[in-house]
């Protein structure tokens, strides 16, 4: 027997592994009945109720919610469920226009049952470690301080040679390709009846719906085969649909983005080619509006774009000026001071404090 022999077998012995537990996964977790059962839901609508008790229907909801969360039960197991219209809104997120689909109560129920009990364990166990969007105990402090670890354990290793690549993706979520979704849930998960409800509840319009919460765990699937693909070889941060990678050399960063750009195109995502660049390391690397600097003496520093800043001090201004409650005031410069902790922010926190001091 020749070494690729063994090499051969070996890879087919891990493999046979590796799906050995995508189907005990499928079994334990894939199944309607064990998700859909009464104390589960429950616990899932008293989490739809929080946070939105002022709403009319989220008080119809509570009164009613034995009987709404037993006849979801009973119609989901029995195919026999109806799909609610969303209520479409628009919202401006720091100058980008946003359409937000965000579904009656019952079908949030619905949504909550099957991202937590069905797809997140599911998905999870193949997600590369620094994907931080939307994951229980991780999150967007999680994915800034895995950069800042990156770039530091990087200029321990190389010094400032090096570069590091920044990608985005064009309109993620509304250009979702419904075909690479539908691949996903086959090797995922073996139960028809399982995929049917789920792709009832996320295929709603074009894309994926942004203000559904299945959606979230759909789009971190759908490029996790571009973060083993990076992550075999570099160190990687991915943050939703931003992603980040360190390289060597200029040029070895142009060959992989090239690989990496057909991969895309195979899963449906269009990248934004204005948005992807290659950094110098010791240049201001632009991720999830903060500016990382690693200076000389190795220290990394985390800087706020000007333009959340500017748009924050504004902000304040205006709430001054239309003499709105100092509570209020106060309670939108904590939540800001809490951003900037983030990073080295003194001067700004200062100049924070002194605004509302006058």
């Amino acid at each position: 027997m020749t070494s690729e022999e063994r090499k051969e077998i070996r890879y087919q012995r891990r493999k046979a592994k590796r799906d050995r537990k995508v189907l005990e996964r499928s079994r334990k977790y894939g199944n309607l009945e064990q998700a859909f059962c009464f104390h589960k839901v429950m616990y899932y609508g008293d989490k739809c109720t929080k946070g939105v008790g002022f709403k009319k229907s989220t008080q119809y909801f509570k009164l009613h919610m034995f009987t709404i969360v037993a006849t979801t039960c009973k119609n989901i197991k029995s195919n026999c469920y109806k799909v609610g219209n969303t209520y479409q809104f628009t919202i401006h997120e720091r100058g980008k226009v946003r359409i937000i689909d965000a579904p009656h109560i019952k079908d949030r129920l619905v949504h909550k049952v099957i991202a937590n009990e069905i797809l997140s364990p599911i998905y999870y166990p193949h997600f590369i470690y620094d994907n931080g969007a939307s994951i229980r105990n991780k999150g967007f402090h999680f994915a800034m301080k895995r950069v800042h670890t990156k770039l530091y354990s990087w200029y321990l290793k190389n010094g400032l040679e090096g570069y590091a690549v920044t990608i985005d993706f064009s309109k993620f979520f509304p250009n979702c390709s419904h075909e690479a979704i539908k691949k996903i849930h086959t090797k995922y998960i073996f139960n028809s009846h399982t995929i049917k409800v789920i792709e009832d509840y996320l295929f709603i319009k074009e894309g994926l719906p942004l203000g559904c919460e299945i959606a979230q765990k759909e789009a971190l699937m759908l490029p996790n085969q571009l973060d083993h693909f990076i992550a075999n070889q570099y160190p990687i941060v991915r943050f939703m649909d931003d992603s980040i990678f360190l390289i060597n050399t200029k040029e070895e960063g142009k060959i992989i983005l090239n690989h990496y750009q057909k991969l895309a195109e195979k899963l449906g995502i269009i990248m934004n080619l204005k948005k992807t660049k290659i950094i110098r390391i010791e240049k201001f690397i632009l991720f999830c509006k903060w500016n990382y600097v690693v200076l000389n003496s190795g220290k990394v520093l985390m800087i706020p774009v000007r333009d959340t800043i500017y748009r924050q001090r504004t902000k304040i201004n205006k709430m001054k000026q239309k003499s709105i409650d100092k509570i209020e005031i106060l309670q939108t410069k904590t939540c800001f001071q809490s951003y900037l902790d983030l990073g080295n922010t003194y001067y700004h926190q200062k100049y924070l404090n002194q605004l509302l001091s006058k």
